[in-house]
């Protein structure tokens, strides 16, 4: 049986809060406030490149000792899940699409496996090796054709030993 669509009104003090001249920016930013914004994002786009530097670190520390105990599996891929969230999420809000693709990819190949064969700890491991590279270079956008080539491979690894 269909359900309704439930129609809920827009809360009326949404665009005082959003434009706040007295604490915020107003709707038609001067230059200085445009640049006030330019270096709040270019601060935050370094405290994300830290912080998925150290996603990464801690992923790669995790892929060493799954694969030389096979006990640490199941935390292992918990941690995968969780961390590949994260960066897919937050590589498109730093202009990093490239690792939300790769995130992502790595998150849909470890998402519902109880353990991992030697050749799948291999694949997360190249996720992972692509990840960080991205990270080192600082490849925004969508990246050349060589990129795009990359994403084609892991979409063919993960569908190949899913």
């Amino acid at each position: 049986m269909a359900r309704k669509a439930q129609i809920i009104p827009p809360q009326t003090d949404l665009k005082r809060r959003a434009v706040n001249t007295s604490r915020g920016f107003s709707m038609n930013p001067s230059a200085k406030e445009l640049a006030k914004i330019e270096e709040v994002v270019n601060k935050s786009t370094d405290r994300f490149v830290k912080q998925a530097a150290e996603k990464l670190k801690r992923l790669r520390q995790g892929l060493i000792s799954a694969s030389e105990n096979a006990d640490l599996q199941a935390a292992f891929l918990r941690q995968v899940r969780e961390e590949s969230l994260s960066i897919k999420g937050l590589g498109g809000m730093f202009n990093f699409p490239l690792m939300t693709e790769i995130g992502k990819s790595l998150n849909d190949f470890v998402e519902r496996k109880p353990e991992l064969r030697k050749v799948q700890l291999e694949i997360v491991r190249l996720h992972i090796d692509a990840l960080y590279v991205i990270l080192a270079n600082k490849i925004e956008g969508a990246g050349s054709e060589r990129e795009l080539q990359v994403i084609s491979a892991f979409r063919i690894a993960v569908a190949k030993f899913s």
